[in-house]
């Protein structure tokens, strides 16, 4: 089945441009070209007697005007104005529903984003037989890609998109988190999970019903598809929750919501999903799991964007020694305020989680905080947009003590224990040139080693969480 939908999208993705492409060849140039020939040559011919017959009546109306007295008739300058500031007010309309509602399109819609690095210099520390090495880290990856396809029409959307995704070295070999782990190679392991997402519904007055696989509604998770400021890091690239793993990036099951525009400049979001696992969870290691997400949102122009998020997930774990029902419920609070080349993303997630100690049920919670305030400046070019540099500082509370633990394992997380990461990047980016954006700079990134585990409690010997630190050059580019 997932071979079939894999070669379908993949159909999809080569046939679509093609069909979109005849038929606007259709409608441009289709037709009798003679015909259009005649009459072009009868219009310029009819065209001199025209002008000087209109110009011969204006002089007598002006001549016999000026005799009888009559004011002059500025009656036609002031419709031209009104109507051109009519036009004026309607292109600003329809650019400030498009801002407020993120469409700017109906049709067919390809997709592209891809963004990646190198990393040429970069470190972490790990433990080997009991003593800390410092291994050189030097590494390429592709840390956001998709490919596909978007359709939406007056009352039907649907999505197709590949996820071009790879392994990433500090997720791999730097990170103690399973669950981190878990969740990024939920999406690049089989053919299944490389269907990223691929969905398909209804909508009606701005209220849409789908069915898929899809990301969750949840905050502002969708928003971070984009080149953005420009960091190329797993870590930095997409929401800290989705990075971190308590939220799973897509989900497959059935959401629903409304997502419109009021009195022209704001826009109101309300959704609600309902999922079971990213691919029947089996890299969630539990028998089944079932959540669901949930959002409310405003947004005023492309000044500011808010949401408030809810999930609930139950894991059904079950092993030889144990066979639970492990609950999960989290809330979020994710903003973005951008005026004057100044742009402020904050999100905030607080996480209250079951694990299993033994054969019994412990509580556990966990915290996450992101701040990412940057500032672009844009160029009068034809082809260079801006320079932007940001900065991102992000903090974890509750934490994992080895990446190689089971991440329902109470013992493998400390809830009072935390770490952070601080970084830097500078981009250049391109303006849209055929449809297609592009950027390309640098990433600095550090977490800082951390005790995370005073007493040992693994026995492995491992007090700490030794964080990294990474350099990366960066290039990327978007449809």
């Amino acid at each position: 089945m997932f071979k079939k939908m894999f070669t379908l999208l993949i159909a999809v993705l080569f046939v679509v441009p093609f069909v979109v492409a005849a038929d606007d060849f259709d409608d441009d140039f289709g037709g009798d070209f003679e015909e259009e020939g005649d009459e072009a040559e009868e219009e310029e011919e009819e065209a001199p007697a025209k002008k000087k017959k209109s110009d011969e009546q204006s002089e007598s109306e002006a001549a016999m005007k000026d005799l009888m007295g009559d004011p002059e008739d500025d009656e036609k300058p002031a419709k031209k104005e009104r109507k051109v500031s009519e036009e004026a007010d309607a292109e600003e309309d329809a650019t400030a529903e498009n801002a407020g509602t993120n469409k700017s399109f109906k049709g067919v819609k390809p997709i592209l984003l891809v963004k990646g690095g190198f990393t040429v210099l970069g470190q972490y520390k790990e433990l080997n037989n009991g003593k800390t090495i410092s291994p050189n880290s030097m590494f390429g990856s592709v840390d956001e890609g998709l490919l596909g396809v978007e359709y939406e029409g007056t009352h039907v959307i649907a999505k197709g998109t590949l996820n071009l995704r790879t392994d990433n070295a500090l997720i791999d070999h730097a990170a103690n988190n399973p669950l981190m782990k878990i969740n990024l190679h939920s999406i690049q392991n089989g053919a299944a999970n490389a269907l990223y997402e691929i969905y398909g519904g209804v909508k009606f007055y701005d209220v849409f019903i789908k069915a898929g696989k899809m990301l969750p509604e949840y905050g502002l998770v969708d928003t971070w598809q984009n080149l953005g400021m420009g960091f190329a890091t797993p870590f930095l690239t997409r929401s800290l929750i989705v990075v971190e793993g308590f939220l799973p990036e897509t989900d497959a099951g059935l959401a629903l919501g409304y997502n419109g525009v009021i009195k022209k400049d704001h826009n109101v979001f309300v959704g609600l999903s309902l999922g079971t696992g990213s691919n029947a969870s089996e890299f969630w290691y539990s028998d089944k799991t079932l959540g669901i997400y949930g959002r409310i949102g405003y947004g005023f122009k492309d000044y500011v964007k808010a949401a408030f998020a809810f999930q609930h997930r139950k894991d059904y774990y079950t092993s030889e020694a144990v066979s639970k029902k492990l609950d999960m419920t989290g809330i979020g609070v994710h903003i973005n305020v951008a005026v004057k080349g100044f742009e402020m993303p904050i999100t905030f997630d607080y996480n209250m989680m079951q694990m299993v100690k033994g054969t019994a049920r412990k509580n556990a919670n966990g915290m996450l905080l992101s701040l990412a305030p940057g500032y672009a400046y844009h160029f009068n070019h034809d082809w260079i947009d801006k320079v932007a540099l940001a900065l991102r500082f992000d903090f974890v509370q509750g934490v994992y003590l080895s990446k190689e633990g089971h991440y329902l394992d109470f013992n493998n997380f400390k809830k009072d224990s935390n770490y952070m990461r601080i970084g830097v990047t500078a981009n250049f980016f391109t303006k849209e040139l055929a449809g297609v954006r592009g950027m390309a700079g640098f990433t600095f990134l550090m977490q800082p080693e951390s005790q995370v585990d005073k007493k040992d409690i693994n026995g492995d010997g491992r007090k700490k969480d030794y964080g990294f630190t990474t350099i990366v050059l960066q290039a990327g580019a978007e449809f």
